[in-house]
């Protein structure tokens, strides 16, 4: 038997056919199974599932119903899935029941033992795949729920970092955006996961998002935690202030009607923009002060301004040396 409790509830029999948890009739007796797959090959003494699902009933009542609740489950499931012994309950005594939370973090151990970094990392990556979502999200209120679900989304994240900071050694900005996207994703106020991702962004040449997400970032830490994020955020914040201000870029212009395009550039050029012309078939626009996204902006502008006129023109677009 598989059960799976990532996403949706679902239990296979070992023939691949899924069962219907709905044939259990009692809602409790449902949440009772919830239970015991949660607490999977673990002991429960009656005491504490009596306590669980019926606080507020006398012991002899809670008894009765944990007993009935139990018979239904077993109806559904086979006598052999879930035993009784001194007072205490387990689901899956003999070790037939394959639960995918349990998998993946076992998945998870296994990878880490890898002593070539390379293979970790691709194990590790694959895991990730498996992930597709938290465990059981329509439950919203059952504490040891809750608290299961939050466990595995830790053990998820933590194979981001993971991940993340193996990508920032390589240099790989794009694969530190995306990772660190989808850690705060998870968990939203992951401090290192918001450093990372400005970094990321900062090296992909774009300054101006990096510090919008740190404005976004700050405004949700002080509305949710009623904090302001750590000095080496800010540091970082200000950092990229400074040399944002700093950037000089260079449109560059080929065409052969160099005097034609020049009065076209009259039309879209800012103040302190700067005009030369670097060879009979060359000119060179230098963009002071802003960062990729903003000359990519204006590159644009001028090669539709460019576009309407009769030369023929090549545009590219690089950073200063």
């Amino acid at each position: 038997m598989r059960v799976h409790i990532f996403g949706q509830l679902r239990i296979e029999d070992e023939q691949g056919n899924n069962l219907d948890i709905t044939e259990i009739r009692s809602r409790k007796a449902r949440e009772l199974l919830l239970y015991f797959i949660i607490f999977h090959k673990r002991r429960i003494a009656t005491e504490l599932l009596c306590e669980t699902f019926w606080p507020d009933m006398e012991e002899d009542y809670a008894r009765s119903n944990l007993q009935t609740a139990v018979s239904l489950i077993r109806r559904f499931l086979g006598k052999e899935v879930l035993t009784y012994s001194d007072g205490t309950y387990c689901f899956d005594k003999n070790n037939k029941v394959i639960v995918d939370a349990e998998e993946f973090e076992s998945s998870i151990v296994s990878a880490r033992g890898c002593q070539n970094e390379e293979e970790k990392i691709q194990k590790l990556k694959q895991i990730l795949e498996g992930y597709t979502n938290d465990v059981l999200p329509q439950y919203c209120y059952e504490e040891w729920i809750v608290h299961t679900r939050e466990h595995y989304k830790d053990l998820f994240v933590d194979v981001l970092m993971e991940l993340l900071a193996h990508s920032e050694r390589c240099g790989n900005f794009a694969e530190v955006r995306d990772l660190s996207k989808r850690a705060m994703e998870k968990d939203p106020l992951n401090e290192q996961a918001c450093l990372s991702h400005m970094e990321a962004l900062a090296g992909l040449g774009q300054e101006a998002e990096a510090l919008r997400f740190y404005e976004s970032f700050s405004q949700r830490m002080e509305k949710e935690l009623g904090i302001l994020p750590s000095q080496q955020l800010k540091d970082l914040r200000d950092q990229l202030s400074t040399c944002r201000k700093r950037k000089t870029w260079i449109v560059t212009i080929e065409t052969n009607q160099v005097s034609e395009a020049m009065q076209v550039l009259k039309s879209v050029l800012r103040e302190d923009d700067e005009v030369r012309i670097l060879s009979s078939q060359k000119i060179g626009l230098f963009i002071k002060d802003v960062d990729r996204e903003v000359a990519e902006s204006i590159r644009k502008r001028i090669e539709e301004a460019l576009d309407k006129g009769p030369a023929q023109v090549k545009i590219s677009l690089r950073l200063a040396r």
